[in-house]
């Protein structure tokens, strides 16, 4: 009876897992790799920019929407969510790339001033060439404190 009491709640975790997961799909680590290579310029672009306070060079590889949603007063609140927490960027490896319908989304470990383990998330429209960000996450324990 114990096992089952526990069994019932990690299938619920496991299948709830899976569906955030639904849709995308791992991009094989050659394609991977080279397609990181080819946007390593637009990322080190866009995270030395934030870091550095520089609204143009950080909006340069947006799509149109997202340059939208990111300027002026965002651009701010960003800066100060992200750099006025875990200081200034530092530097960031490469760690897998997904696939979903027409994007392609780049995951990095980033180092900062102040945290040395931020999950970076890049996400790229492939409709484009050559391709621009249309999203960007920071993510890790300091960025989740209040």
């Amino acid at each position: 009876m114990r096992r089952i009491r526990w069994m019932v709640p990690a299938l619920v975790v496991l299948a709830l897992l899976a569906g955030c997961a639904a849709g995308y799909k791992t991009v094989p680590a050659e394609e991977a790799q080279a397609f990181a290579e080819k946007v390593e310029p637009i990322t080190v672009q866009l995270l030395t920019a934030l870091s550095n306070h520089d609204e143009a060079g950080y909006l340069r590889d947006m799509d149109e929407t997202m340059r939208s949603v990111s300027s002026g007063e965002k651009f701010e609140q960003v800066y100060q969510a992200i750099i006025g927490k875990i200081g200034r960027y530092q530097s960031h490896q490469f760690d897998r790339v997904l696939d979903k319908d027409r994007y392609r989304i780049v995951i990095y470990t980033a180092q900062f001033e102040k945290d040395a383990n931020v999950v970076v998330r890049v996400v790229f429209d492939m409709t484009t060439d050559p391709p621009k960000v249309t999203g960007l996450w920071f993510d890790s324990p300091v960025l989740r404190r209040k």
